[in-house]
């Protein structure tokens, strides 16, 4: 009976050990994109867009820290067409149903854009206001 229960144990550790045992943690990352018309002028980063632009977010570049949107002219990613990136935001928004963008007007009275969200998200993506460091003459 005691070689029956240890041949059983054996052939079950074979059997579960030769399983491949696969995360999910490397396939939940996600790379989500979607195209925004802007028919009148809406400034990211300093940089003015208008007409068609990609907004393209990686969640792999934004868990390591680095730049994690992209926003390229035109309907495609390609890197001549790269307009900005930034590391964004994480903003808690209502579930939107269509991939949504707020602005803001600005001081001089241009629109500036201020978060993104994708289709049937609640995590809203803000720009970073870019940093302008004027240069001051020391007075003695």
């Amino acid at each position: 009976m005691k070689t029956f229960v240890f041949i059983s144990v054996l052939l079950c550790t074979l059997i579960f050990g030769s399983v491949s045992w696969k995360s999910t943690a490397a396939t939940d990352v996600q790379k989500r994109k979607a195209v925004a018309e802007f028919a009148k002028p809406v400034i990211v980063q300093g940089v003015v867009l208008k007409g068609q632009y990609l907004f393209v977010h990686d969640d792999a570049a934004m868990s390591r820290g680095d730049a994690c949107t992209y926003i390229y002219k035109g309907v495609a990613e390609v890197r001549a067409n790269l307009v900005t990136s930034f590391h964004c935001i994480h903003i808690e928004r209502a579930k939107v149903k269509s991939f949504a963008w707020r602005t803001r007007e600005t001081a001089s009275g241009m629109m500036e854009l201020v978060d993104f969200q994708f289709v049937g998200e609640t995590a809203a993506h803000g720009v970073p206001v870019a940093e302008i460091f004027a240069v001051v003459p020391v007075v003695n």
